[in-house]
């Protein structure tokens, strides 16, 4: 079996993370992982320094944690490019994210939330997921403009889990789990086991869409 990170934060970008992209591969590969996402955040706190900066030197500076990664894992394992995106008060998981879709579209944290996130990222042939979303704090959101959520975050904050499975499973939403990884001292726990190396976005959405996983739930 295979394991994909589906969860993961750097330094670079994220600026509540404190693992760098050479600690976050070796922490991985050690781990036994093949794959992960790198979901930085992108909220006002990834920009904090770049309030009159244009969203095109926005999404340079965004494009530093994956581009770190990618140069850290020479080759040993595979990168991919996510985010997480906060529309207060909800995270939000994007997957099958490009480069060049950041830069055609303006700024999203200016969207008037999930209702308008939503048809912009599945109509661009991505899928979103609602991190954790039973964290203290959050809300709620319409299933119906969901993909699926994360039913475990394995993050030190509680995001009550058990709740998150309950109703995953009550909407029929598909769930995924996910390290949530931060800091030096994190130990990946969480993503996906397919029985096949996921190595590039097209992959990735094929899998999450037609459900051939398996949540890594220990």
């Amino acid at each position: 079996m295979f394991k994909t990170e589906m969860h993961c934060h750097s330094t670079h970008v994220s600026t509540c993370a404190r693992a760098d992209a050479d600690c976050i591969i070796e922490k991985y590969l050690e781990a036994g992982y093949t794959t992960i996402v790198s979901t930085e955040h992108i909220d006002i706190w990834s920009f904090r320094h770049m309030e009159d900066a244009s969203w095109q030197d926005k999404v340079s500076h965004y494009m530093k944690g994956y581009r770190a990664l990618t140069e850290a894992a020479k080759g040993r394992i595979h990168i991919l490019f996510g985010a997480e995106i906060t529309l207060h008060p909800n995270d939000y998981l994007i997957y099958g994210l490009t480069e060049g879709f950041l830069r055609s579209i303006d700024d999203p944290l200016l969207l008037h939330g999930l209702e308008e996130l939503s048809p912009l990222i599945r109509g661009n042939n991505m899928m979103l997921f609602q991190a954790h979303p039973f964290r203290v704090g959050m809300r709620i959101s319409n299933p119906a403009l969901l993909d699926g959520i994360e039913i475990i975050n394995f993050s030190p904050l509680n995001s009550h889990n058990s709740i998150a499975q309950a109703w995953a499973a009550e909407n029929g939403l598909p769930g995924i789990t996910g390290t949530d990884f931060h800091n030096p001292d994190h130990t990946p726990r969480g993503g996906i086991m397919t029985e096949y190396p996921i190595t590039d976005n097209e992959t990735l959405l094929k899998t999450l869409r037609e459900k051939t996983y398996t949540p890594i739930m220990r």
